[in-house]
């Protein structure tokens, strides 16, 4: 039995502002480390996260808006506002590794100085470690409850993990060479980590990108969902004769599907509407979110059918 709407609403909610509240923290936390430390890629992680607040704050407002029921001005939901702010967070993901290039060049260019490089190994540790548990929760949860807007947020925090933990092992080997010889000039491998960290944030901004714009551009469902229609469909032959103008696209975790549906011309227009609604029954017991229109369209059950309707039982 799936959980009721409203259900979902709360829990979406819920964990967005649980992104929220451990975005903030972190900030202050790498800022005042970034500072403390002279860490060119540790500034830059901390700005990294700042973007990853305001992510945070649109996924929490989309999640919200997505669940409005439909209105006069919005027939079919408002489900798009998930898809709108996975798209605004690639936007700032990209920004933010465009940004740590600049100031990773800036830093090789003209050279830093890291005191105190062991408290930044303790502080990325500790980011990647909550970062690594928040994202996984939001993944869990997006994929449970279908949100874009929720797996583009656990995508953005998992990016901070890989790079935070790639800042870690930067500030560790500067650390560690220190310690075997004073004399080595280590402290430009910061800039070097961050330039290339900020090239896997860059491309992950640039997917979650793509996707939520094929999203926003009607794109239809993937194969393993039409998969599942079309089986649905099929298990009413031969009182379904076939089927065609299958369309589908999404709308945040909302599918929307619209299909004319080939019945037997013989049955009681009462039994093939039943049998339509059984389809939809069917189709919403995997997707409870589906919003499906039919249309009946009677034929003879010798016909032949053609190419305008391809597919049949």
């Amino acid at each position: 039995m799936s959980s009721p709407p409203h259900a979902h609403v709360k829990t979406k909610s819920r964990y967005a502002l649980l992104s929220v509240g451990s975005n903030a923290t972190l900030i202050v936390l790498k800022l005042l480390c970034g500072i403390f430390t002279g860490s060119v890629a540790i500034i830059s992680e901390a700005v990294h996260s700042l973007l990853d607040l305001m992510a945070s704050f649109l996924t929490f407002s989309a999640v919200r808006v997505s669940e409005h029921p439909p209105d006069a001005d919005h027939p079919f939901g408002h489900g798009k506002a998930e898809n709108l702010a996975a798209l605004l967070e690639a936007i700032l993901i990209v920004a933010g590794g465009l940004y740590i290039v600049r100031e990773a060049i800036m830093g090789l260019i003209r050279g830093v100085e890291l005191p105190n490089v062991a408290l930044g190994v303790y502080v990325m540790f500790f980011s990647s470690l909550v970062n690594f548990f928040i994202s996984r929760t939001l993944f869990r949860v997006g994929k449970k409850t279908n949100s874009p807007a929720l797996m583009a947020d656990g995508w953005h925090l998992r990016t901070d993990v890989y790079t935070s933990l790639s800042i870690m092992a930067a500030l560790l080997a500067i650390h560690l060479g220190s310690l075997i010889n004073p004399a080595w000039e280590l402290d430009f491998i910061d800039s070097v980590a961050a330039l290339v960290v900020s090239f896997f944030i860059v491309k992950t901004g640039w997917t979650l990108g793509w996707n939520a714009a094929a999203n926003l551009i009607d794109h239809s469902l993937s194969p393993e969902e039409l998969a599942l229609i079309r089986e649905h469909i099929e298990e009413f032959a031969p009182k379904i004769q076939g089927y065609r103008r299958l369309r589908t696209r999404r709308a945040g975790p909302f599918q929307i599907v619209e299909v004319d549906l080939l019945v037997d011309g013989r049955l009681p227009v009462s039994e093939a509407h039943a049998i339509g609604e059984k389809v939809v029954l069917g189709i919403q017991e995997h997707y409870p979110k589906a919003d499906i229109t039919f249309h009946l369209e009677p034929v003879e059950t010798s016909a032949h059918l053609g190419d305008d309707a391809p597919t049949s039982p």
